[in-house]
């Protein structure tokens, strides 16, 4: 079998906002674990500047993000035909044969047509949202404040005023993902979907039916000595992430006022000027994830209270990294490692008064963090992250992306 190597796609990488969520620093950290892996792998970015680490692996297409550049950009989200040629000259001495490409996000500046340039690639494609079935990419109602059921670009689906900013914006996802299926129509074969959760794949893959699905953790390093003991806790409830209605805010504002609790919000959104009157919560922007556990210290426990099925939820396992208990919507991926590894407790968001109930319950007990630590870090690491995109790509594309020399290498 040849040699191969990787190239990740995406359109950003990183990202200190809570805008970007954790998709970019995702695409990094794989990055980074095959590398150590020993595995042949670059990055193409459609924007921004490459990390600091192995330079000459990061090539970046020049563009911007589409989304702040008014209505001309919106337009070039459904088909961004500088994004398409840029990617095929990118890629023009790749060879199909022995080349996976590991697809994270897309809808910002790459559109269909950079996904046009891809399909002669064997693709995994990670599904961080569900914008590769969902035209809004959530699969959420957000006027109706639930999760949805129809079939995307069913009648239903097209005829339903369901996105985030009204049915003009809607149409338009309705066209980029026409083009989308236009340009990728190619066999099944050629694609892997990866999810994040069991819990993704549980909502993803009714709606992908004939194609194939696997479920691959985002890795992430957790020392291997529990971090010290936190100083005392300034707030009883810590939130971090964007602050809209879909990730459960609202109810997150009434279980803080009713329970007369201090909250600590580090984020941005539209929510951001609305908490409850008499609230005692305190907002800041959001900060450099490398400052970020120092701020969950300063929680007594952390909460995500997701009404969309979320994929994941990465401030779940760094929450739980820094030592600090959560509780997490059963809508959330990340709630299985609650359910695995302990550390906090879930709740259904669908049960009203749910979310209080369990804030209090956890409070008054002062909860433990994870009990089992060191089988968290075994079953998030970046050894196991990596070991499991080497074996997929050997098994599912015929692609050996980590030769024995390699591997000798990187040991």
């Amino acid at each position: 079998m040849p040699d191969g190597r990787a190239i990740i796609v995406s359109d950003y990488l990183g990202g200190d906002s809570a805008a970007t969520g954790g998709a970019g620093h995702a695409a990094l950290d794989s990055f980074r674990a095959l590398r150590a892996a020993g595995a042949d792998v670059r990055v193409v970015a459609g924007f921004g500047s490459a990390p600091d680490i192995e330079r000459s692996r990061f090539a970046s297409l020049g563009g911007g993000d589409l989304r702040t550049q008014g209505a001309r950009g919106a337009l070039r989200t459904i088909y961004n035909r500088d994004a398409g040629d840029r990617m095929a000259r990118e890629l023009a001495h790749e060879d199909p044969a022995t080349t996976l490409v590991i697809l994270h996000q897309w809808t910002r500046y790459l559109s269909p047509a950079a996904l046009g340039a891809l399909s002669r690639f064997p693709t995994m494609i990670y599904m961080h949202d569900y914008f590769w079935p969902c035209p809004n990419g959530a699969y959420y109602d957000f006027q109706q404040a639930r999760p949805c059921d129809r079939q995307p670009m069913g009648a239903r689906c097209l005829a339903a005023d369901c996105d985030r900013q009204g049915r003009g914006h809607k149409a338009g996802r309705v066209l980029r993902q026409a083009a989308r299926e236009a340009v990728t129509r190619g066999s099944p074969e050629r694609r892997l979907f990866l999810h994040l959760s069991q819990g993704a794949l549980h909502t993803a893959a009714p709606l992908l039916p004939h194609e194939r699905h696997v479920i691959v953790h985002n890795p992430l390093v957790l020392p291997e000595a529990a971090p010290p003991a936190a100083p005392p806790a300034r707030y009883d409830v810590g939130y971090f992430g964007r602050i809209e209605p879909e990730k459960g805010v609202g109810q997150l504002f009434e279980a803080i006022a009713r329970l007369d609790v201090s909250g600590l919000l580090v984020g941005e959104g539209s929510m951001t000027a609305h908490p409850p009157k008499g609230a005692r919560i305190v907002r800041r922007a959001w900060q450099a994830r490398a400052t970020m556990a120092d701020a969950m210290r300063s929680c007594r426990v952390v909460v995500l209270p997701s009404l969309w099925n979320e994929t994941w939820g990465l401030i779940v396992p760094e929450a739980m990294a820094a030592g600090v208990p959560v509780l997490v919507s059963t809508r959330a991926g990340s709630a299985e490692l609650v359910a695995c590894f302990g550390g906090g407790a879930t709740f259904d968001p669908g049960i009203k008064g749910d979310l209080a109930a369990k804030l209090a319950g956890l409070l008054a007990r002062d909860p433990a963090p994870t009990r089992e630590r060191a089988a968290m870090r075994v079953f998030l690491s970046p050894e196991r992250h990596a070991a499991r995109i080497l074996d997929l790509a050997q098994r599912c594309f015929g692609i050996e992306l980590c030769s024995a020399t390699q591997r000798r290498d990187a040991a």
